[in-house]
């Protein structure tokens, strides 16, 4: 198999050896079925379960891609798996932010736009060491992340906050980072979404999004951190459902088209890892192609695995069909089959050990708090600031936007928003504000279903105020949860009083606060959480520096500005 002799990742004689006798040990179906990772859930209960262990035996399935559930069922879930599986089984997880965006019971490390505020690139990629490490205590092999669009449309609705960033050179540094992190664990890293998916206006899950740009405008901005991952060695690229048509024949997502996977990926960008399909049970295609249509295009258009497949029964007859009648050759089968093989040696399946469910809860969460503190202490940023520290004001005001709510759609692929907790308690960073200055006085205004309008205080006119925004929705839609009472009242405050801006929440949203430029200061934190929250005040009181740099534009600041403040 001289074609997939040199793919990314260090592999010895034995790797070949290896995959020789495990494809030469396989029948057309069950060659068909390695192409194959199938959707799992590891909260499902036992008819589920059974369903996957059968499907797996029956088909020879490749690999299993694992949604929601918890650390301890997932584990026992995936040594059935590879019990029941001839081949070993590769298990991914689509963990952006680690096993926390999937599982319950593990802390979730920062969103990549957080990320993208980070300046030092040594952090992101010991996270993407400790991401590899709790993946590879649950027995995950790859993990589909990172993601590696430049985010160039502030209102697309499926990327945003998943990106490092608008900035080419930010996104490529920080990914590069990650990825290195991981494959260093033995936890292969998969680039997405090829060719790009930053600058859409479309949710591929919901629709097929048209990128319509010309070429060198692909090169100048889109391909250019995928070319940049590939010299660098990352292992898998999902290829993306959007149709880019200066460079598609037909209307379709360009995961199943020709001239995007083979042509540009392999041919002229020379990748040689593996190259997986983004979920096919999405309406980008799902809408067009019916199951087993969409695999067999996916097939020719030069993918190797197919990913979340909507039927494997039906994918498996229809990709037999396709052998029959030509459209096939076995030879290409064996070739994608063979290169798969060769990444399960790599990530050390040929001698796989159960995974031990003793203390995995702890083991998985270990380290992650204290490289929290460090992740969001750095993020913390500030634009513009005329406050000094330990500065005296008049008034704390604390606005609360309407938050997220589980009906507002999906956080990510088959996973909801949580919904915010609705506490009524003070936040921390308020807490904490009026312990310190216990002098200043609080107003709080939850603008969440209210309609009235806000009502001025007897504070005189050109006092020095702080403003924290809290409940700061993720997603465009809804302008960010910030509704017209309070971006009225933000503009009331602003012609009165001199305020000193902390705002926990997408910095997208920071950009749509009207008079935001004629705020005396602007302190970014980009997601709420305790972490944000105790580090904006201990910034703010001079206790921490400040080096934390804008990942996209907001009002005139430019992305990659950000004060340095010393302490």
């Amino acid at each position: 198999m001289k074609e997939v002799m040199d793919i990314p990742v260090k592999i010895d004689n034995s790797a070949h050896d290896w995959a020789a006798s495990m494809l030469s040990s396989l029948s057309l179906k069950e060659k068909i079925g390695q192409l194959i990772h199938m959707a799992a859930w590891s909260n499902r209960g036992a008819a589920h379960d059974e369903q996957l262990l059968k499907t797996i035996q029956e088909y020879g399935v490749g690999g299993v891609i694992f949604f929601q559930g918890d650390p301890e069922r997932q584990a026992v879930l995936t040594n059935a798996c590879q019990e029941v599986s001839k081949v070993p089984v590769m298990i991914s997880i689509d963990g952006e932010w680690g096993l926390g965006m999937r599982l319950d019971g593990v802390e979730a490390f920062p969103y990549q736009m957080t990320l993208g505020a980070v300046a030092d690139p040594s952090l992101i990629e010991e996270m993407g060491r400790l991401v590899g490490r709790q993946m590879r205590r649950l027995g995950v092999n790859l993990n589909h992340a990172p993601v590696i669009d430049v985010n160039t449309n502030p209102a697309n609705p499926v990327i945003n906050f998943r990106s490092f960033g608008q900035q080419v050179e930010a996104v490529q540094e920080r990914a590069t980072a990650y990825m290195k992190g991981m494959q260093s664990e033995q936890v292969l890293a998969c680039a997405k979404h090829f060719p790009g998916h930053g600058d859409t206006a479309v949710d591929s899950h919901l629709a097929l999004p048209v990128l319509d740009k010309s070429l060198a405008e692909l090169k100048a901005t889109e391909l250019q951190p995928f070319a940049h991952l590939f010299r660098e060695g990352v292992g898998a690229v999902m290829t993306g459902h959007l149709q880019v048509t200066v460079l598609q024949n037909d209307k379709r997502a360009s995961s199943l088209a020709k001239e995007i996977v083979h042509t540009l990926l392999q041919e002229q960008m020379g990748f040689k890892g593996l190259v997986v399909t983004d979920a096919l049970d999405m309406k980008a295609v799902a809408d067009h192609f019916p199951p087993g249509g969409a695999e067999v295009e996916a097939f020719l258009a030069g993918n190797d695995v197919l990913l979340f497949v909507r039927d494997v029964a039906v994918t498996v007859e229809a990709m037999l069909q396709a052998v029959k009648d030509g459209r096939i050759a076995e030879e290409s089968i064996d070739k994608r089959v063979y290169k798969q093989l060769l990444f399960k040696y790599w990530m050390g399946l040929s001698s796989y050990e159960s995974v031990d469910l003793e203390n995995i809860v702890e083991e998985v969460n270990t380290g992650i708090s204290e490289l929290n503190e460090k992740l969001f202490a750095a993020s913390i940023t500030c634009p513009k600031r005329e406050l000094a520290d330990g500065q005296a004001l008049e008034a704390l005001f604390s606005f609360f936007g309407e938050g997220e709510q589980v009906e507002q759609g999906a956080l990510a692929h088959h996973t909801t928003t949580k919904g915010s907790e609705r506490s009524q308690k003070m936040p921390v960073f308020d807490a904490g504000w009026m312990a310190a200055y216990p002098q200043c006085q609080r107003f709080e205004c939850r603008f969440a279903g209210s309609s009235a309008p806000f009502t001025m205080p007897e504070i005189k006119e050109g006092a020095e105020v702080m403003l924290a925004i809290h409940d700061v929705r993720l997603k465009a839609p809804g302008n960010f949860g910030l509704n017209d009472q309070l971006l009225n009242a933000v503009r009331a405050l602003v012609s009165k009083y001199r305020v000193h801006l902390v705002f926990f929440g997408n910095a997208y949203a920071l950009g749509s606060l009207p008079e935001l430029e004629q705020c005396a200061s602007i302190m970014l934190a980009y997601q709420e959480n305790h972490y944000t929250q105790k580090y904006m005040l201990e910034a703010l009181q001079g206790h921490i520096s400040m080096h934390g740099r804008l990942p996209v534009d907001v009002a005139s600041w430019s992305a990659g500005s950000g004060l340095s403040i010393n302490h």
